[in-house]
């Protein structure tokens, strides 16, 4: 009798599986088969459900990798700030685009997964803990415009979720976005008053 394979437990496999994921959820949305993830890591199905039990850990595993990163690197660009409003404003939002031309379809994956799940739901309760990361910092660093707080947050919000369905849509968002850029004259309206602007995001 053949000997079944051992399967592989290296943390490079488990990582790969969460990169191909990512890939495959930001263009199909978390319907993705999970066959289409494992063949794109070259292994078959058996092997990924070795290392998610399930396509639910899957997802929640590849959400988590994405907002820990995200959080990462907000709180870097914000504790290497010098403390001037505009700019330190410009780098927070600029994270998001900067990630998802770094880590492709991120977007796309935290799109999908809020849409998904329930209300009050792990994905949508970790994507406000970063927009209260940003309103805080905006705070500290000194609002240029005096703000509701709700409605400053409630702009915070918008910004964010709205950079990301951009993103998320790729080469379809120019249809209802245009070719133009919406997140800097948005960001300008919201946060910065004449003698703060500065270039775009």
């Amino acid at each position: 009798m053949a000997r079944p394979k051992r399967q592989n437990n290296s943390p490079e496999t488990r990582q790969r599986i969460l990169e191909a994921a990512r890939i495959e959820f930001g263009a199909q949305g978390i319907a993705a088969p999970l066959e289409a993830i494992a063949a794109r890591c070259d292994i078959k199905r058996p092997s990924l459900l070795h290392h998610f039990s399930s396509k639910q850990e899957l997802i929640a595993a590849v959400t988590d990798d994405i907002l820990r990163l995200t959080r990462e690197r907000l709180l870097d660009t914000i504790s290497n700030q010098n403390g001037d409003y505009a700019t330190t404003m410009q780098q927070i939002f600029g994270v998001l685009r900067q990630l998802e031309q770094e880590e492709k379809g991120m977007a796309g994956v935290l799109v999908h997964a809020m849409l998904a799940e329930d209300a009050g739901g792990p994905v949508t309760a970790r994507m406000g803990e970063l927009i209260d990361i940003i309103y805080a910092s905006s705070v500290m660093a000194g609002s240029q415009k005096t703000q509701n707080p709700e409605e400053f947050r409630a702009a915070i919000a918008h910004l964010v979720i709205g950079e990301l369905t951009r993103e998320a849509l790729g080469t379809r968002a120019k249809a209802l976005w245009g070719g133009g850029d919406g997140l800097t004259p948005l960001f300008t309206s919201y946060f910065l008053d004449d003698n703060s602007r500065k270039t775009d995001l």
